[in-house]
């Protein structure tokens, strides 16, 4: 054995560049597979991230007609109802549907001081903390009694205060100021965590406030601009189509619509949207895969070819080694040696940088919000493969690097001593 080893070290020591270049291109296909699938789980764990903490819960939203019917001309925006509101509380709904909570928005600006802000100014009840996970960080949400009495409060994003509040104080000291809105005071009750895109310059701020006190100033009596809620066994999307099915029937029925237009509600559901976000997660994952083994190959397949060229340069030597009674096998362990003692060294250094990338990348980008033009969005939480991911792609090299040496291995073995010794 120690006789073999030093005869790889020896073998390898005398085509230092050969053998630098076939295991770059090792290194490099295994580095390349984990850094792939570290940013692959870093984006599946973003996701998952984004949707763990929600309820099951859905948004629905009033269409427009797409058919004429009952006089009506095609193109008709409907407007949900308390009626809406009502049938989701009986009937097929009834055992599916547990919280209810309709939703007025308005678009209106907010002045503080010579700061002028665009806002999304929406009603909401007291369970619209749940349904929306609303997560507040300083003072209170809106409560029953400010429901009741149709008090001008309000909750803002952490994000507003701060572009709000004065320079060098800090935002939780908004709450307990008036704001102007629409030439009506409002008093900032409490701070809702928000994200960094939230009131900017091209976007509404949301701010929330008792739903009866934005219905009574900015809204038609019984207005709504949509409905949430939250549900269970509305789970797939085949029952989610039924779902859809259902409603839209009371809906065209309450607002004379045709029993057939598809188009009179939309209904965003977070669980069937989490389940295709998932799904496109791991079409991505694979692809990354794919990515890194095609990478890998091309490595394996330049350590096949620089075996071959060894077995060609040392033909000679082989028809000596045969000549004095050398086994093929030997000569087979020997080529094979060289080849796994390639994959082997330049695959776990591969692996180590690997891992040491996917390091940097979550110290650099996990958690942190990267602006897409529209929002910040996390796009990477905690990328990186488990140590047992990193050794099971690393003895794939390995197996694979011993596979790449069988058939100069076989073709080494196959040499006849006597055209072996002519050959130069």
């Amino acid at each position: 054995m120690r006789d073999l080893i030093e005869e790889i070290w020896s073998t390898l020591r005398q085509n230092k560049l050969r053998t630098a270049l076939t295991g770059f291109s090792v290194a490099w296909g295994i580095f390349m597979i984990i850094v792939l699938i570290g940013a692959g789980n870093g984006l599946m764990n973003s996701i998952a991230g984004n949707f763990s903490m929600l309820k099951n819960s859905m948004e629905i939203y009033a269409g427009t007609t797409s058919k004429p019917y009952g006089g009506y001309e095609q193109g008709r925006r409907l407007e949900f109802t308390t009626q809406d509101v009502e049938a989701l509380r009986h009937g097929y709904f009834k055992d599916r549907i547990n919280d209810i909570c309709p939703v007025i928005r308005h678009n209106t600006e907010m002045h503080y001081g010579k700061i002028m802000l665009r806002c999304n100014l929406k009603g909401v009840y007291e369970i619209s903390k749940g349904i929306d996970n609303t997560e507040i960080v300083a003072g209170r949400f809106i409560n029953s009694k400010d429901i009741k009495e149709k008090r001008k409060v309000m909750v803002i994003g952490t994000q507003t205060a701060k572009n709000l509040v004065e320079k060098g104080r800090k935002p939780e000291e908004m709450i307990g100021k008036m704001i102007d809105v629409s030439g009506l005071m409002f008093k900032i009750v409490g701070l809702y965590k928000s994200d960094e895109s939230e009131g900017g310059a091209m976007f509404y701020t949301e701010v929330l406030a008792p739903t009866s006190t934005v219905a009574s100033i900015f809204m038609k009596e019984n207005e709504i601009n949509s409905i949430q809620m939250t549900f269970e066994g509305i789970d797939t999307e085949e029952k989610n189509r039924e779902f859809d099915a259902a409603y839209r029937r009371v809906i065209n029925r309450n607002h004379n619509a045709d029993p057939t237009d598809k188009n009179t509600i939309y209904v965003y559901n977070s669980v069937v949207e989490r389940q295709s976000l998932n799904r496109a997660a791991r079409k991505v994952r694979k692809a990354l895969w794919i990515l890194g083994l095609l990478t890998l190959i091309s490595g394996i397949a330049g350590v096949s070819n620089i075996m071959l060229i060894t077995v060609k340069e040392r033909t000679h030597e082989f028809g000596i080694r045969k000549a004095i009674g050398a086994r093929p096998c030997s000569v087979i362990m020997l080529i094979i040696a060289e080849s796994i003692t390639i994959t082997s060294f330049f695959g776990y250094m591969g692996m180590v940088l690997g891992m040491a990338m996917n390091q940097f990348l979550d110290f650099k980008y996990s958690d942190k919000a990267v602006d897409v033009g529209i929002a910040q969005v996390t796009m990477f939480v905690n990328p990186g493969v488990g140590l047992n991911t990193a050794i099971e792609a690393t003895l794939i090299l390995i197996i694979a690097g011993t596979i790449a040496g069988m058939i100069p291995a076989w073709r080494a073995a196959r040499v006849k001593p006597i055209e072996a010794l002519r050959a130069e």
